[in-house]
């Protein structure tokens, strides 16, 4: 029956498939300065601001770098270079419509962090002429990278976008452990060959405790070590979510995470400040389904997804495309495993160029972790 559900599953992935890219090709210096410069509206966390509220009239389809760059909204990848990002960005910013102006909540019990690599010998991280596979104890995703050490403005990743649904979860079959299972999705920039990421997703949590259930979900945003995950607001389980991570300037300069939700319309744009901890390299973006690292030093169980796919991609500032489906050794591909890696519990595969298929497996599954 599992089978059943995974080849399903990868069919419907096939059939939407779209990719992951970076975004700011043809964007001119004077856009990226307003990025930083106009996010001038506080929240209530700080360190984190939005941008001004555009008018009722205002298009973000048809608005110019400028002025995308002005209320928040993420740059338009290139209409002729890449015509399947840019539709997937078109139809979310047609459908943005409700602007989150609402309080942001930190989670200070959980932080989305960077790849936990797995306590198994070292031949285990497979290079090959294709891919590079690592298994982890909190990814499980697809992401690219290079050779960089610091903030380079013409090769960094500069951002990464995806479109994804938001994961139904539970805990694992005929199990009740007593607390949260959770489950993020997320796309972000650095991260696995450093330790800083910025990222925004969606967030699923199954509790069960004396067989008392519920299940909490919303999108959320946060740059590690900065902030913890920030929840933003709240989504429904199987909506269906578009997200950008980008760094206009890189470095140790703000950064920013455009969340929305594309069943509801609703949306929110944030530029998050450097706090503390490594700047951004631009060495890696990524699209990753994580078990989230709690306030105990330990991670959380996963929850029972059961299955999830996303479209994503992420490129270079100088206008080079990176995809998931790239086939070099730097290309990751992260299995995630139990705390005590003694089998796989959640797996990704890329479904032709731009679509990743994720699914749970075994423990996380059936039952019978070890967390």
């Amino acid at each position: 029956m599992k089978k059943q559900t995974i080849a399903l599953a990868a069919i419907t992935v096939m059939a939407l498939t779209s990719g992951f890219t970076t975004l700011a090709v043809a964007q001119s210096d004077a856009a990226r300065m307003i990025y930083q410069s106009a996010a001038t509206v506080e929240t209530n966390v700080a360190g984190i601001r939005t941008y001004p509220q555009p008018e009722e009239s205002f298009k973000p389809a048809m608005a110019s770098d400028e002025d995308l760059a002005r209320y928040g909204f993420p740059p338009r990848p290139n209409k002729n270079t890449n015509p399947q990002g840019y539709a997937m960005w078109e139809r979310a910013m047609q459908a943005a419509k409700h602007r989150w102006t609402g309080p942001l909540t930190p989670h200070p019990e959980a932080m989305s962090t960077p790849m936990m690599p797995a306590k198994r010998p070292a031949k285990d991280v497979v290079h090959s002429d294709t891919v590079t596979t690592e298994y982890t104890t909190n990814w499980s995703g697809v992401g690219n990278s290079n050779t960089l050490t610091k903030w380079n403005p013409k090769t960094s990743f500069d951002s990464v976008y995806s479109q994804f649904n938001v994961p139904v979860v539970q805990q694992a079959f005929d199990v009740c452990d007593g607390g949260y299972d959770w489950e993020v999705t997320w796309n972000g920039i650095d991260g696995f060959k450093n330790g800083t990421v910025l990222q925004g997703g969606s967030s699923s949590q199954a509790y069960c405790k004396s067989n008392s259930t519920k299940q909490i979900y919303y999108a959320w945003i946060e740059w590690y070590p900065s902030y913890p995950i920030v929840e933003a607001f709240s989504v429904n389980p199987g909506d269906d979510m578009y997200v950008n991570s980008y760094s206009p300037n890189g470095g140790c300069n703000p950064g920013q995470v455009f969340v929305e939700d594309e069943t509801t319309l609703a949306y929110g744009t944030y530029q998050l400040t450097w706090e503390n901890g490594p700047c951004l390299v631009g060495n890696g973006a990524e699209i990753v389904v994580e078990r989230p690292y709690g306030d105990n030093g330990k991670n959380y169980p996963l929850a029972n997804y059961i299955w999830d796919f996303a479209l994503s991609w992420d490129w270079e500032i100088k206008g080079t495309e990176f995809y998931p489906g790239m086939t070099t050794p730097a290309t990751y591909v992260f299995q995630m495993v139990d705390d005590n890696d003694t089998q796989v519990i959640s797996v990704p595969t890329v479904e032709g160029k731009f679509s990743v298929y994720f699914y749970d497996t075994n423990c996380a599954y059936t039952g019978g972790c070890v967390f």
